[in-house]
């Protein structure tokens, strides 16, 4: 009964699987169909087009970055650089013995860590203490109220990187939005040095917000349509 807008981004790459499915093609066409999942659910997901596709003689064009995609579901592989395909093998010949030069440089990266460690800092940039967000669902008879992020405790200095990981619709994104004010329904203390954030409201609120930026997970969602680049760019500034 949910709207898109209410999903996350885990739930809305399902929900467009479950669209593409729903008509039994020949042919499924998967364009980086687990990218907003985490590990858990992508490999549910990958199992249920393969379940399916063996169900039904179903063709799959698998397109991905993800090599261990690749290597777990794919039958053949053909490796792009450029706008070109510079090899095609079936998927054991390929990861055993690649014969382009790109395809072992591809085979042959890992993830390193990219940020030196900064020297440790006692300032302390945000400190929240009960942080919690509640969603309010309206029906005819009554509102249903469900908690997407339970009370937490949380401080971070400057230098340091905090990283939030669950599963897709554990609530990561809600804490963001709650931090930030941003949706209705938020509660807890929230402080930015010796400035009650949660207080602040109206003007006073939008300035100190000024402090603060968000990537947002969906630019469709997040990017104003009616202006270019370098608009959306400036705006900012």
């Amino acid at each position: 009964q949910s709207f898109p807008h209410q999903l996350s981004g885990g739930q809305r790459q399902r929900a467009m699987i479950a669209m593409a499915l729903a008509g039994e093609p020949e042919l499924l066409i998967a364009d980086e169909p687990t990218t907003a999942l985490d590990v858990t659910l992508q490999a549910q997901i990958m199992a249920l087009i393969s379940e399916l596709q063996h169900e039904r003689k179903m063709a799959v064009l698998l397109i991905t970055h993800d090599l261990n995609l690749v290597r777990d579901f794919a039958d053949h592989v053909a490796v792009m650089h450029q706008g070109k395909i510079v090899e095609t093998a079936p998927a054991s010949d390929l990861f055993a013995a690649p014969r382009m030069a790109y395809t072992r440089e591809l085979l042959a990266s890992r993830v390193a860590r990219l940020a030196d460690m900064e020297a440790a800092s006692d300032e302390v940039v945000v400190q929240a203490q009960g942080l919690a967000q509640t969603y309010t669902k309206r029906r005819f008879w009554r509102d249903e109220h469900y908690p997407a992020l339970r009370p937490l405790d949380f401080s971070l200095r400057r230098g340091e990187t905090l990283a939030v990981v669950g599963e897709s619709g554990s609530g990561k994104t809600s804490l963001a939005m709650a931090l930030l004010r941003l949706a209705s329904g938020a509660a807890g203390q929230i402080s930015c040095g010796s400035q009650r954030f949660d207080q602040l409201a109206g003007k006073a609120r939008r300035i100190a917000r000024r402090r603060m930026q968000i990537v947002f997970q969906d630019p469709f969602g997040a990017l104003s349509p009616r202006q270019n680049v370098a608009e959306i760019v400036t705006e900012g500034l």
